[in-house]
């Protein structure tokens, strides 16, 4: 779903994340990796596989839309221990890390921002030998500003952490979706990781929902 936003070209994608072609860069946000192996470690049944297959959504997305920056905002972890040694792998698949130049014979890699939300912070900054470069919340990118959670000043926000899903009724059906929520302040994106919760928005004067599934974005 494409639309213009605070004057830039974007591009709602339905792997759930925010695409500046421009820019080439991507924003997401509320992956809370490591929370599948923290609900196991206090005995709770839970599938496995959802964090994998999340970031090699992440990955296969990068791919496709040829993007040099990745902007998490908020989220990347659940808490302390997040970082297992499987997730650290995983995500160092990404090819994050210092960038090259073609002349030295390095491979060019992925940039990657995190502005840490309230469950990145108990583990404090990501592995150093990812390269993930850690940004101040409320730090500027052109016209916008990144913030894990809204604080409901100011203009041109891309933010996460309320995890919006968007609820469709029919004859006797009912579909819960994960959704973009946009109005002329903010641009709300949805939790990028598989095993989260959600949280009810509707419809109001001003607001643009726009649903994420079965491989498609779409207006509701």
């Amino acid at each position: 779903m494409k639309l213009t936003w605070r004057g830039e070209a974007l591009e709602l994608r339905p792997e759930r994340v925010l695409h500046w072609p421009r820019e080439r860069t991507l924003f997401l946000a509320d992956l809370h990796l490591g929370k599948a192996a923290l609900f196991r470690d206090r005995g709770l049944v839970v599938p496995d596989g959802a964090e994998a297959e999340d970031l090699a959504r992440l990955r296969r997305v990068v791919r496709v839309t040829g993007s040099q920056r990745v902007v998490v905002l908020g989220d990347l972890v659940h808490g302390a221990g997040g970082w297992t040694p499987e997730v650290v792998e995983a995500f160092a698949a990404l090819g994050t890390g210092q960038r090259g130049t073609p002349a030295q014979g390095e491979v060019e890699r992925l940039r990657v921002w995190l502005v840490p939300g309230n469950h990145d912070r108990p583990d404090g900054p990501p592995p150093h030998e990812l390269g993930i470069e850690q940004v101040e919340e409320g730090v500027r990118l052109g016209p916008f500003r990144l913030r894990h959670a809204d604080d409901e000043t100011g203009d041109g926000v891309i933010c996460g952490h309320e995890h919006p899903v968007v609820v469709l009724r029919g004859r006797g059906d009912r579909l819960r979706m994960p959704c973009f929520v946009v109005d002329e302040r903010r641009l709300l994106l949805p939790a990028f990781g598989s095993f989260t919760g959600g949280q009810r928005v509707r419809r109001s004067d001003g607001r643009r929902i726009f649903g994420v599934g079965q491989g498609s974005v779409v207006a509701i």
